[in-house]
């Protein structure tokens, strides 16, 4: 996220924009000024044990935030492994908010751990013309050395549909926010 930002901050002063020179956060203050981005966080199951019940995936929860409201809901997220695109199962997304002229939304994706550590791209489709808009880059040094060792080390292929009930424990427990107990 920080060089994406760092790229946007040079991109737009370099186009003779001097925006937010005196604000406290100035990577903050460039973002307000971006069409649309996307942040995310990839998070692991907690041990062995819940890798094989969430059978070999993970979540992926985006952040998207767009100038223009129609562009919201994402049309579709995928990862691109060479010239092959693997859609991503969506889990569940918040309402549209809307706050000084941004709209936002977070939603939620299953993806196959195996895809992480290939060389491939995670993507995903606005509603409307944008499309192809990279969010990050997978590959096989994404995970550093501290990553669970059944992360880094499995090497027994993909994934299978996880088990409903550690799915859902996954999730109220690591996004509180968005899952709650029933």
């Amino acid at each position: 996220m920080l060089i994406r930002s760092l790229v946007m901050a040079f991109f737009l002063l370099a186009a003779g924009q001097s925006v937010a020179a005196e604000a406290a956060d100035p990577l903050a203050a460039l973002n307000q000024h971006a069409i649309r981005s996307v942040g995310f966080d990839l998070c692991l199951p907690a041990d062995g044990y819940e890798y094989a019940a969430l059978g070999k995936n993970a979540v992926i929860m985006l952040t998207s935030e767009t100038a223009i409201a129609p562009e919201l809901p994402l049309r579709s997220v995928y990862v691109e492994v060479g010239d092959v695109r693997v859609p991503l199962q969506v889990l569940g997304r918040t309402d549209v908010s809307e706050q000084g002229g941004r709209y936002r939304q977070v939603s939620f994706y299953m993806v196959p751990i195996e895809l992480t550590k290939r060389q491939a791209r995670l993507i995903a489709d606005f509603t409307g013309g944008r499309t192809g808009f990279s969010i990050t880059n997978f590959g096989p040094d994404f995970y550093a050395e501290d990553a669970p060792a059944f992360v880094r080390l499995d090497e027994y292929g993909w994934s299978s549909e996880p088990e409903p009930a550690a799915l859902r424990a996954l999730l109220e427990r690591e996004y509180p926010d968005f899952f709650t107990k029933d």
